[in-house]
């Protein structure tokens, strides 16, 4: 069992000094890794990257998670591994397909299908893999630590990708609506869930030990009355029970030492030991971190 580690994914804007403050606040209050978007209409995640550890001592860097469409895997190749230079070896590296149809429109990309999107991001990550394996061929040394590399998603096909390509698979707690143009996501139950980790520790086979687990919370709700927040977080996600909103994995609701058991419970049963959490949530969450450091 793995200990855990929190992370927190930081949207970078407001200048040099909003986004200093930001992330040594996240360091101060304990986290271990900061993450950062790649959406159009926000900054460059890798500068924003090199930024967050010129004002910080101890937390790693990562994307959550690279529009795979949007990139060349050499020159993201370069990109990486010139973040990890700069950031003295705290980079990780994560990949996703992409869900939002108006940005790929908008950076003049084919939409495509899921399933060409899926073989996009699997092209990119294999590629990926080589070059962080062999970088003199893009003027690097081998680092020391290879950046890890988490691949993120639902679906079979990218939950096979992760069982071979991955160093961490980050379990996405949605599913993207039938026909929706702006990547509206829909939340999934703890069922739901144990089918997803079963099919990627089924077709990890032997590595599935090796590779870590992650999850991003959507929501943390600290209150002393737990059952009648679930109650009222019905009007929102009304394909849920109560029952069932206590228990989906990117929900957190309860006291922090309810939340805090939990994850503790999430852990045992689906085995997420990496936990992220959203920035309106960075401070709400930090007692439940003081809670389980080194656990």
């Amino acid at each position: 069992m793995r200990n855990f580690r929190f992370g927190v994914n930081l949207v970078p804007s407001g200048g040099r000094s909003q986004w200093s403050e930001s992330c040594r606040t996240a360091e101060r209050l304990g986290y271990d890794v900061i993450a950062v978007p790649d959406h159009l209409g926000l900054q460059s995640p890798f500068l924003a990257m090199v930024a967050a550890a010129a004002v910080t001592e101890r937390v790693r860097l990562t994307t959550f998670v690279l529009n795979s469409a949007f990139w060349n895997p050499v020159l993201l190749a370069r990109d990486l591994l010139t973040a990890h230079e700069l950031t003295d070896g705290r980079v990780e590296a994560g990949l996703g397909t992409g869900y939002v149809r108006n940005e790929f429109e908008l950076a003049g990309l084919d939409w495509g299908t899921a399933g060409s999107r899926v073989g996009r991001l699997a092209e990119t990550a294999t590629a990926l893999r080589g070059l962080l394996a062999e970088p003199r061929a893009i003027g690097f040394t081998r680092p020391a630590q290879t950046p890890p590399l988490m691949i993120g998603g639902n679906g079979d096909r990218v939950l096979r990708l992760a069982a071979r390509q991955a160093d961490i698979v980050s379990f996405s707690g949605h599913v993207l609506v039938a026909g929706s143009k702006r990547g509206t996501m829909q939340k999934i139950d703890a069922e739901a869930m144990d089918e997803r980790v079963a099919f990627f520790t089924a077709a990890a086979g032997p590595r599935a030990a090796e590779v870590e687990r992650n999850v991003l919370v959507q929501t943390v709700l600290v209150t002393d009355d737990r059952r009648a927040a679930a109650a009222t977080a019905r009007r929102r996600i009304p394909h849920l029970s109560a029952e069932q909103i206590l228990r989906t994995p990117t929900l957190l609701i309860g006291t922090a030492e309810e939340i805090a058991a939990d994850l503790l419970a999430r852990r045992e049963r689906h085995g997420f030991s990496y936990v992220s959490v959203r920035e309106h949530d960075m401070a709400t969450f930090a007692p439940v971190i003081e809670l389980l450091t080194g656990r």
